[in-house]
């Protein structure tokens, strides 16, 4: 087999490109052909990643996180060559719902061992997004695009839940519930919103559910809505994310769409898979089946 191994080398606090390296050494062990390359930007990893394709490459790995696997996809959609994943991110979680290893050899056993499942993507179509493009796990709105924004701002916050648990104290103080309209088969709301999250990958923000419902595999969006109510509530809602509990709350509303619309009177920003992709008004929907990855031989996983 002949892969090509794309690394970003700021992924891991700078620690990427030894678990890239690790994960090479155990793939040739294994028979396999791999070069390794760093990647420069998020248009850098397209290319690289549109150049294994036109090349020939068997398999496009991925040492990075949620957002370089975002790149890399925009690529690898609707193609046969299948997606492989050393994880390396702040946030790794497309890898917890498929169950990859977090170890850089273990992974490597996984892409080894061919393995492969095709999983659906989300398609989003946004003011000020040049193109549509497709994402992975999760398009946020609101209050978790407020957090997105700050993490991809800061750079050198810590990563995982702590991380976003943090930047959300430091930013719902200020926080100033807008109006949002969703509409879709199966929902229809408008009000004023904390966030609304429309999710193809159950969690975000390194284990947050935000969408505990949500598979990788059933051809459906998820959307999350997180209605306006008091900060302190808020505050008791965010622990319960990281269970899924959160949607047992009066305030919270979940819905299984294959498409929706999204809109508002002021152009909020978009996130997804923690990129910025736009602002409000847009259009999300479900494309199944249209990513090829490697995965371990057992069912994806909930919380």
């Amino acid at each position: 087999m002949r892969g090509v191994l794309i690394v970003n080398p700021v992924s891991k606090r700078g620690r990427s490109i030894l678990a890239a390296t690790r994960a090479r050494q155990r793939l040739i062990e294994r028979g396999w052909s791999c070069d390794l390359v760093v990647s420069e930007s998020g248009d850098h990893v397209r290319l690289l990643t549109q150049e294994a394709v036109k090349g020939g490459k068997d398999a496009v790995i991925i040492a990075g996180g949620d957002g370089t696997i975002h790149q890399a996809a925009q690529v690898l959609a609707h193609t046969d060559v299948p997606l492989g994943i050393i994880p390396c991110g702040r946030g790794n979680d497309l890898v917890r719902a498929l169950g990859i290893p977090h170890d850089p050899e273990k992974a490597a056993e996984v892409i080894a061992n061919g393995q492969v499942k095709k999983i659906d993507l989300g398609w989003v179509h946004a003011t000020h997004l040049p193109k549509p493009r497709y994402y992975c796990g999760i398009l946020t709105c609101g209050f978790d695009s407020e957090v997105a924004s700050f993490a991809h701002r800061h750079r050198v916050i810590p990563g995982g839940w702590l991380g976003y648990f943090g930047a959300a104290l430091m930013l719902l103080a200020r926080f100033p519930f807008p109006f949002v309209r969703v509409e879709g088969k199966g929902v229809s709301f408008e009000g004023k919103i904390l966030l609304v999250a429309t999710a193809n990958c159950p969690s975000y923000g390194g284990g947050m559910w935000i969408a505990p419902t949500a598979q990788l595999d059933d051809g459906l969006l998820h959307v999350c809505i997180v209605r306006r109510t008091s900060k302190l509530k808020i505050l008791l809602l965010l622990p319960t994310v990281f269970t899924g509990k959160h949607i047992l709350e009066p305030e919270v509303s979940l819905h299984a769409v294959e498409q929706v619309q999204l809109d508002s009177d002021q152009p909020l920003p978009l996130f997804a898979d923690g990129e910025p992709v736009g602002t409000l008004p847009a259009e999300a929907r479900a494309v199944p089946q249209a990513l090829t990855v490697f995965v371990p031989a057992r069912d994806l996983v909930g919380p």
